[in-house]
């Protein structure tokens, strides 16, 4: 009879602490806001992403993507974030992410991105410090109630990227030229 009260005790207790973890991952996932990514160079999968989530400028979490190009993680709501993605060989890319959202929200919507990072020997021989900005500014919509990227900063913030591509061209065929 004592092993089976014993039995019951225990398994009293991991309920207690299966049911707790359970409802502390689902209120924290319920407040904050699912971001799903991906990551390549040139429609190729990129391998070894690590992105870094900054809260203004404190690192609150990072994420390690082995294998896969694909990224799915939870940022809290109501503050102004970095999303940075680095990968070995490969320039970091930015991306401001405003997560502040209405008080009345009950359904936080999610984000999707895709992003196209470009690698050190793309871009040699050129001065890559337009590459510290963010590549793009994401904010929550009112009146659409989902989040946004500011498409006229992306339109901008494109063009100067695609303008640093050809510019690394144009110097690597120039060096060719000389060789």
């Amino acid at each position: 009879m004592k092993k089976l009260y014993s039995f019951l005790k225990i398994s009293m207790v991991l309920i207690a602490i299966v049911s707790t973890y359970h409802s502390y991952a689902n209120s924290s996932k319920k407040d904050s806001i699912l971001l799903v990514g991906k990551i390549f160079n040139n429609e190729e999968r990129v391998k070894d992403v690590v992105i870094n989530v900054f809260d203004h400028n404190l690192k609150i979490k990072t994420i390690k993507v082995k294998s896969s190009n694909f990224v799915r993680t939870y940022l809290p709501k109501n503050t102004i974030l970095t999303i940075e993605i680095t990968a070995p060989n490969f320039h970091d890319k930015r991306f401001m992410f405003d997560s502040h959202v209405p008080d009345k929200l009950t359904k936080l919507p999610g984000y999707e991105f895709d992003m196209d990072i470009f690698s050190i020997e793309e871009l040699s021989g050129v001065n890559t410090s337009l590459l510290d900005f963010p590549v793009g500014l994401v904010k929550y919509n009112s009146k659409k109630k989902i989040f946004i990227r500011d498409k006229d900063y992306t339109k901008r913030m494109k063009k100067l990227y695609f303008q640093l591509l050809e510019e690394a061209q144009m110097s690597e065929r120039g060096t060719l030229k000389d060789d």
